[in-house]
Parts: C-alpha cells; sequence; structure tokens
C-alpha cells in the first residue's frame, strides 16, 4: 500500500492498478524524499550553528531547529509507513512556512544580504518535496505557500525569492514530463503484456487442436484402419483396448492434457506398458539402464504417444515384425528416446504433406512438450526415430 500512495496528488486520477514505471518512479520519489527532507533541515541545523549570531536569538534557534528535527524524524516515519500523503505534505509545508515566518530570529540580516542564509535552503528543499510528491497544481500551490512565507519572514530584501520561482516552475515541468512518460511506458508495457498473453492463448489453443488431431489419429483412426484391414480379430483384447481408448478421446475431446500441475512418472515403465500394448503388431525390445526416467506426465504422453506413431509404422510399413526402443537420460538432462529398426526404410523428403503420421503424431507431438523429434531413414536401411526433450 506505500508505493501505491507515493506521489499520489489531489489532482490526479486514481487507477485501479499502477504500472511498473509509474510503480518504480513513486518508490524512487518516496525513497529521494525522505533523503531530502532529512537532509535539509540537517543542513540547516549545521549552517545555523556555524553561522553568525549577531542579532539571532539562539534560544529561538535551539527551540526551531530542535522542533525541525523532530519534525524530521516523524515526516520520515510517516512517509516511510503510509506513503506521501496530501495531509502529510500539508503539515511539512505548514511546518516550514512557520518556521521561515520567523526569519527575523533565526537569521542574521547580514547572512540575508549576503545571500548566503540557511532559510533559504529550507525553502528550496519544501519547494522540491512538494513538487515531487504531489500532482502539477498541489505542487504548485504549496509552493506558492512556502514562498510567500518566505517573503514575508525575510528579515531584509534578497534577490533570492527568484530562486524559488525558478525552482517552482522548473521542477513541477520536470516532473509532469516524466509522469507524463512513465504513463505512456505503462500503456506499451500494458499492450506488450496484452499481445503477448493473447499470443500464448492462441498458442494454447493450437497445441490442443493439435494435440486432439494426434489423439483422433492415434486412436480413433488405427481403431478403424485396424478394423477395415481385418489386422486383429474382432474378439481380440488389443481391439477392445483400442476401440475404449478411441471412446476415451471422443468423450473428452475438450480436454487437455498439458494442464494442470502434473507429477512425474517413470518413463521406462510407460514405455514398457507401450511394448506390452502393442505385442500383437510389432515386436519391441525396451532398453532402459535399469534406472528410473522420471519425467512429467505431460511430456510422458507426449514419449510414448510418438513412440507409439513409431511403432505402428514399423508394423504397417517397414515390412518387419521387430524393432528397438532405448529410453536413457544423458548428463546434461536431456531424456532421449530411439525407436530404430532394420526394415526396408524411405525416404523422409517424399512423404506427402498432408500426411499427419510424422508431422502430427511424432513431431508436433513432441514440440508442443518443448521437446524435438528427428527421423532418419533411408531405403534399405531401416528407420531411427529419436525424441528429445527438453529441446536444448
Amino acid at each position: 500500500m506505500v508505493a501505491w500512495r507515493v506521489g499520489l496528488g489531489a489532482g490526479d486520477r486514481p487507477r485501479a492498478r499502477p504500472g511498473p514505471t509509474d510503480y518504480a518512479l513513486r518508490r524512487t520519489v518516496l525513497r529521494f524524499t525522505i533523503a531530502l527532507r532529512c537532509g535539509g533541515v540537517l543542513a540547516s541545523i549545521v549552517a545555523a550553528l556555524i553561522g553568525e549570531d549577531a542579532g539571532v536569538s539562539r534560544a529561538w534557534q535551539a527551540w526551531v531547529l530542535g522542533g525541525l528535527a523532530v519534525w524530521a524524524v516523524v515526516f520520515a516515519a510517516r512517509a516511510a509507513g503510509r506513503g506521501l500523503t496530501f495531509g502529510l505534505m500539508a503539515a511539512d509545508t505548514v511546518v516550514v512556512s512557520l518556521v521561515l515566518l520567523v526569519q527575523d530570529r533565526l537569521v542574521p540580516v547580514s547572512a540575508v544580504l549576503d545571500e548566503t542564509t540557511w532559510a533559504i535552503m529550507l525553502a528550496s528543499t519544501s519547494i522540491y518535496v512538494t513538487q515531487l510528491a504531489l500532482s502539477q497544481l498541489g505542487g504548485l500551490a504549496m509552493a506558492a505557500v512556502v514562498t510567500a512565507a518566505y517573503m514575508i519572514g525575510v528579515p531584509a530584501e534578497t534577490s533570492q525569492v527568484r530562486i524559488l520561482f525558478v525552482q517552482t516552475v522548473v521542477v513541477n515541468a520536470l516532473m509532469w514530463l516524466l509522469r507524463r512518460g512513465g504513463r505512456r511506458a505503462d500503456a506499451v508495457v500494458a499492450e506488450r503484456d496484452r499481445a503477448r498473453r493473447q499470443a500464448m492463448v492462441e498458442a494454447a489453443r493450437r497445441a490442443d487442436e493439435r494435440h486432439h488431431r494426434s489423439e483422433m489419429h492415434d486412436s480413433v483412426l488405427a481403431t478403424l484402419v485396424m478394423v477395415a484391414s481385418g489386422a486383429v480379430q474382432r474378439d481380440s483384447p488389443v481391439l477392445a483396448r483400442n476401440a475404449q481408448a478411441a471412446l476415451d478421446v471422443l468423450e473428452e475431446f475438450s480436454v487437455s492434457p498439458l494442464t494442470g500441475d502434473p507429477p512425474s512418472v517413470d518413463l521406462g515403465e510407460r514405455l514398457a506398458g507401450l511394448a506390452a500394448e502393442l505385442a500383437s503388431l510389432v515386436a519391441a525390445d525396451v532398453s532402459t539402464g535399469g534406472v528410473p526416467l522420471m519425467v512429467p506426465e505431460p511430456v510422458a504422453v507426449a514419449f510414448t504417444g510418438a513412440a507409439r506413431e513409431a511403432l505402428r509404422n514399423v508394423s504397417c510399413h517397414a515390412g518387419v515384425a521387430r524393432a528397438h526402443v532405448r529410453a536413457e537420460a544423458g548428463t546434461d538432462g536431456v531424456m532421449t528416446v530411439t525407436v530404430a529398426d532394420e526394415g526396408r526404410g524411405f525416404d523422409p523428403s517424399l512423404v506427402p504433406g498432408e500426411r499427419h503420421g510424422i508431422r502430427g503424431s511424432i513431431r508436433e507431438r513432441m514440440l508442443m512438450v518443448g521437446g524435438t523429434a528427428l527421423v532418419e531413414s533411408r531405403p534399405g536401411e531401416g528407420t531411427v526415430v529419436m525424441l528429445r526433450w527438453p529441446h536444448g
């Protein structure tokens, strides 16, 4: 709450949520204003103590400067706890103005004529403080009160009053430029964040669509192909499991597997289960090195889905009935799953673009979880599908 009130003047429009630039400016103003108020009072006390005492009441100086020191402590504590509120700045203006009104008891006339008084320094710091902390109109009003108090209380005519006017105008203009620039910067950042959020939503939507297309291809269409080709008997347990999986996909078509905070699972166990599931289509030797390979659930889903498609391709196109699946975790933390066969192979560059298997069910599936998929094959030399996660 402190940062929200810093620099909020009476003339400022309330905003429900300050931007990052506005927030940073207010924090800077808060720290600088506290330092300026305390430093200004301390410098005034030191200058008064070492200055001439001709025509000056040391008793008045002790009381007034002691009161200023107490006020500086109170000001710092209130500003740090509640921010630079309008009430605090008004109280600061009143305290400084009262001191300036009794300059004839505190400042020697000779110092005024030499234009070396600590009172002008106290008035200047008050103008800086009000301009920094308040809005343009509020800062101008408080600066006018301080300037008027100095002019009334100064014991001799001096040209230093012009300094107060110049300081008021210059600092007010600078703060207006800073706040205006901050608002523009916040607007740019807000628009950038809005565009980024929109891009993330679109990316998530496209990932959902790719996932569902992959699931449709891997379950529903694959099951229909199995039935149409007569590759399995109608009473086959494999057909029953695949049909159930296809029904689950259709029933939960709007659910993405990449949401939530998924647990870690053993990728080796998932691949072993996949090999058992597809045992009637292709014999897959699964090698994991005998160690657990823990990955997030969505990553395991992507690995097993891509490996399933690769094994199905072996069954349908390689002309062999055996494949080798190897999973390992590298020293760099990259998980790799390799599906290799010694079948007839093919030329990947000749695969039609509309074919969904390699592009959608393997490559895009891995991309959805931040991984990669590489398919290497040549006619007569077999095929190797290498899946990696993360992509580094």
